[in-house]
């Protein structure tokens, strides 16, 4: 069987476009930002940006946007003892009838085609798979052809909502001015349509939750307050579309509020320890007084993150005594504090009590490198909480009632406990 054979191709001489040689000798030129970075062509053969020049029809595709896509593709060498040559990037060689195109080829077009003209008309031999094959149809490189396709998408906006989406932040002690100071620190960084009411827990609710019992206490509290709320006409918790416990805790009133409602429930603890294993490798965690550090360590290990804790600091300060003392007294504890968990391990460090969250700044200041570099994170847990739970409304998962969170009322009923 002889094999075929394609009769030598002619040298076609296509004039130098001013506009393809300008794109050919600048690399910004060829890649203007809005398609950087360049992508190899992937596109399959019948779609909207293969290319069509293998059956002779010309594209329909302007020469800019397809030119800022292509690679660069250096001109074939020329042959010995022939005359000096303009340089110009490689095209596609016209296979049908109809008009030849100047269109620059990508890499793997170009690996593709078969033959390009040598000088006297002698066919300089290239790879295979030319888009004009031995019947004249279209070859496999047709299939891989230049794209002008960007990799990078239209950009999505969110969708306008009839009414913003509201939290509750509760702050479970009874002392106002620490509700007040977290709703300032998160203000700046609230995001769009959402709305944040604080709320401090009523009489007899402790000042601060420093142990156990002040924990339990605040629960009854905040559960009795919230339910005659519930209850009224007026101002009412089924208008939240979420409520996050502001207490650096494993706080039972989270369960607790789990149970009786269906909208997300997190605290600021469990939101900052998930976002520290997010962005860092070993998390450490300033703490107030001694007994909140022992605290801490044993509800980082129920979270099952003991293995990324290099431990907390304590700054031996009371809760309130973050507000009663000078504020350069409480800076200066907490950044040794900080230095200390750095020093440790930490990538990460979370502020531990939801009175500190004006602290974050001098924070970051005390753990940055010598040369001014901030390096370490620096977690402020109320911002991790109302960031979290904005998440968590958008995505419309409520709590789920089947197993752990089930409701507690038909219990009670049951029982004939009807107190709350």
């Amino acid at each position: 069987m002889s094999s075929y054979q394609s009769p030598p191709l002619q040298r076609q001489q296509t004039p130098r476009n001013p506009v393809d040689h300008a794109y050919t000798n600048s690399y910004s030129g060829r890649f203007p930002s809005q398609n950087f970075p360049p992508q190899s062509p992937t596109n399959e053969a019948g779609s909207s940006s293969s290319n069509p020049f293998g059956d002779g029809r010309a594209s329909s595709r302007s020469r800019s946007s397809t030119i800022g896509q292509n690679y660069p593709i250096p001109a074939q060498p020329p042959m010995p003892n022939s005359p000096p040559q303009n340089v110009q990037p490689l095209f596609a060689q016209h296979s049908g009838g109809g008009q030849q195109s100047s269109r620059p080829v990508s890499r793997s077009a170009a690996s593709a085609s078969a033959s390009i003209s040598g000088p006297g008309g002698s066919s300089v031999a290239m790879m295979q798979g030319a888009l004009g094959g031995p019947n004249g149809g279209v070859g496999p490189s047709a299939r891989t052809t230049a794209s002008n396709r960007s990799p990078f998408s239209t950009p999505v906006t969110s969708l306008s909502r009839q009414r913003p989406h509201q939290i509750l932040l509760i702050n479970p002690n009874s002392t106002r001015s620490i509700t007040e100071a977290c709703l300032n620190s998160i203000r700046p960084v609230i995001p769009m349509g959402v709305e944040v009411t604080g709320y401090t827990a009523p009489y007899p609710a402790p000042t601060a939750i420093e142990s156990a019992t002040d924990a339990i206490m605040s629960t009854e509290a905040v559960l009795r307050d919230l339910a005659k709320h519930a209850a009224s006409n007026g101002e009412t918790v089924q208008n939240f579309d979420g409520m996050i416990v502001a207490c650096f805790s494993k706080h039972p009133l989270i369960d607790a509020l789990r149970e009786s409602y269906d909208v997300p429930i997190i605290g600021i603890m469990e939101a900052s320890l998930y976002v520290a294993r997010m962005l860092g490798g070993r998390f450490g965690i300033v703490a107030t007084g001694q007994r909140s550090k022992i605290m801490q360590d044993d509800q980082v290990a129920g979270y099952g993150l003991s293995h990324f804790y290099v431990g907390s600091e304590s700054t031996h300060l009371g809760v309130l005594e973050l507000e009663a003392r000078s504020r350069d007294e409480v800076a200066k504890r907490i950044a040794h504090a900080s230095r200390t968990l750095v020093v440790k391990g930490a990538d990460t460090i979370l502020l531990g009590c939801a009175g500190m969250t004006d602290m974050t700044r001098a924070v970051k200041d005390a753990v940055r490198e010598e040369d001014g570099r901030r390096t370490v994170n620096v977690i402020d847990s109320v911002e991790a909480g109302v960031m979290m739970m904005a998440g968590l409304i958008n995505m419309g998962i409520p709590t789920s009632k089947k197993g752990l969170y089930k409701g507690e009322k038909e219990g009670r009923r049951t029982r004939g406990q009807n107190w709350l």
